[in-house]
This record gives C-alpha cells, structure tokens and sequence, in this order.
C-alpha cells in the first residue's frame, strides 16, 4: 500500500526540448504540400518528500500492518521537504504534433491563391502519439521568433530547441540544446 506512495512533489520548474523532422510527401520540383513533425518532450523537477502518519516518520521499509491498515481506512498522510532537498528530474510528457502547409510553390505570388492552402495547419494526432499529459500544453519553442533550433553533429542531426520554464513565475528561458541544457539541468538538481 505506503509503496504506491510518490515520495516526490512536482515544483512546477519544467525543461522544455523540441525536434522538428521534416516528412517526406510527394512534390514536383517543388511543388506540392510540406509536412513537419514537432517531438516535444516535457521534464518536470520533483522534490523528495518524507511522509508522516499520526507525526511520526514512515518509510516502507518501517510501516507497520497497523499503518497500511490506517493508510487503507483513509488516514491523511503528511508529505514534508525532505531533510536532505533532493530533487530530481522526471519525463511527464512526450509526443508529437504534426503541421501540414496544403501547397507549396517557390515564387508563389501569395495573394492570388487562398491563405487556407499556404498557410500552417495543425494535424490533430496529439492523444495518439503521445507518453503523458502535456502540463504546459499552451508553451512551445516551434513558431516562436525568438527560439533558435540549432542542428548538432555538424548540421547532420534534425532542429532542436531547448528551453527552461518556470510556471510559478511564468518565466521563460531560451536555452542552447547543444551547449546548455545539459549543464543547466545540473545545476537546477545539484
């Protein structure tokens, strides 16, 4: 029973990390339709708690049957910031959104064809191809002016962004993927 218990807290304080893969559709010379798919991976910091029942300190290691009894009846059990502020970071969500744009013409003059047809759309696949919740479904790097998809391994790998969010403040920071992420997601849990 105290097993199924998460000794972690979420802090709201997420790592953001988007990949764009071009999909291959058919075209003439150019012309035809564009799709992308946008993998967005979601990591949210928790904080380790210590659980008490009745004011003393349990673990599952010490629990009684008495206190799975309790825990069983609807005993209220109390989670506090662990002595020790460990923290570590856990993936909530991962999935994909894909975006189609209808025609594509190199040297289309736009305004004698209808917008529908040159313009971005989404393609509703996010339930199915998807681990998790999106907790922060409104944030996202692709189709931001500021956010910089750089390619790793010499240009050889696919677009990737990287950001840092804060949703007890609101605050978001751009990250470089290649040179960053890594070393921010060190010191945020050290």
């Amino acid at each position: 029973m105290l097993n199924n218990i998460d000794p972690y807290k979420a802090t709201g304080i997420f790592i953001i990390i988007e990949r764009i893969y071009n999909r291959d559709v058919p075209n003439w010379h150019g012309i035809g339709s564009e799709l992308v798919q946008i993998y967005k991976v979601v990591y949210q910091l928790y904080r380790k708690q210590d659980l008490f029942l009745d004011g003393e300190r349990i673990t599952p290691a010490n629990a009684s049957l008495w206190d799975h009894l309790k825990i069983f009846a609807g005993s209220e059990l109390e989670q506090q910031n662990s002595k020790d502020n460990e923290t570590r970071f856990a993936l909530d969500y991962a999935g994909s959104e894909f975006r189609t744009t209808p025609l594509v013409y190199p040297g289309l003059n736009i305004k004698s064809v209808s917008t529908f047809l040159t313009s971005d759309h989404p393609i509703p696949t996010q339930r199915i191809l998807a681990f998790g919740q999106d907790p922060i479904p409104d944030i996202k790097l692709y189709g931001r002016s500021d956010a910089q998809f750089v390619m790793a391994n010499g240009g050889k790998d696919d677009p990737m962004a990287a950001a840092r969010y804060d949703s007890n403040s609101g605050q978001l920071k751009l990250l470089d993927p290649i040179h960053q992420l890594s070393a921010v997601m060190r010191d945020i849990t050290s």
